[in-house]
């Protein structure tokens, strides 16, 4: 029987929270499996990989969100070209995790990029109320550029509540993704570049589970890409932020 996740607004909500948990270096704290019950790091073979999968593609597609702004609005060209290299290289990722969850699990994950993009353009309540100029829409935006690195979810202080799932506003995380657009060029750029660093150490953490616990060799290969490529981008970003805005 086909198994079909990611297919309700509620389990979009689901996975959202997933992404905005603590990423911490140590997995069984920052990576949670929601359909299992487990963390990631007490999963192996079939149910790891299903879990993976699931969580992974959403991963991506919130990053791809989060780079769609910095792609067409960052002052400097070189961050343009990255993140639209970002938007490529993970919407690739997503087509391919989702090919394989249909192929060796007949499961059916959502396009979760489509779903929120459907979301965001249905004029969500709270959606574009952030924080253009006023520091309403992250944590630590109204501090001015020192203080950025507290600016996203997914940062090692997480966000409160988070072993409740019910305390978190899907609606909230959605409005911040979409305040990224309102920003002027160069503090887009501390703030995108603050946000994806951080976001990209959860990728490299959950891929660093991979070897040891995945059934498929393609899995192992992607995490492998994962860990090298994301890696390099950490690098780069993190030099871009001291050079650039002395952060």
């Amino acid at each position: 029987m086909k198994l079909r996740w990611w297919t309700s607004g509620a389990a979009l909500a689901l996975g959202i929270v997933l992404l905005f948990a603590p990423v911490t270096s140590t997995p069984s704290q920052a990576q949670m499996s929601p359909m299992m019950g487990q963390p990631l790091d007490q999963l192996t073979g079939d149910e790891f990989d299903k879990a993976f999968l699931s969580q992974m593609t959403m991963h991506h597609a919130m990053a791809v969100m989060m780079a769609r702004p910095a792609a067409a609005n960052a002052s400097h060209q070189e961050l343009k070209d990255l993140s639209q290299r970002m938007i490529d290289d993970q919407t690739r990722e997503i087509a391919q995790m989702r090919g394989w969850a249909k192929d060796w699990y007949s499961m059916d994950i959502a396009d979760p990029v489509a779903m929120m993009d459907q979301m965001m353009g249905q004029g969500m309540p709270g959606m574009g109320q952030g924080m253009p100029g006023k520091g309403q829409g992250m944590p630590g935006m109204n501090q001015g550029m020192p203080g950025m690195n507290q600016g996203m979810p997914g940062m090692s202080q997480g966000m409160p509540g988070m072993n409740h799932m019910g305390d978190m506003s899907m609606m909230h995380n959605m409005s911040m993704m979409a305040s990224l657009s309102k920003l002027p060029p160069q503090r887009l750029e501390a703030v995108f570049m603050s946000q994806m660093i951080p976001h990209h150490q959860g990728a490299i953490d959950m891929a660093k589970l991979v070897p040891d616990r995945a059934a498929h060799q393609e899995l192992k290969d992607l995490s492998t890409t994962i860990i090298e490529s994301q890696g390099t981008e950490i690098t780069t970003m993190t030099n871009w932020l001291s050079s650039w805005y002395s952060l």
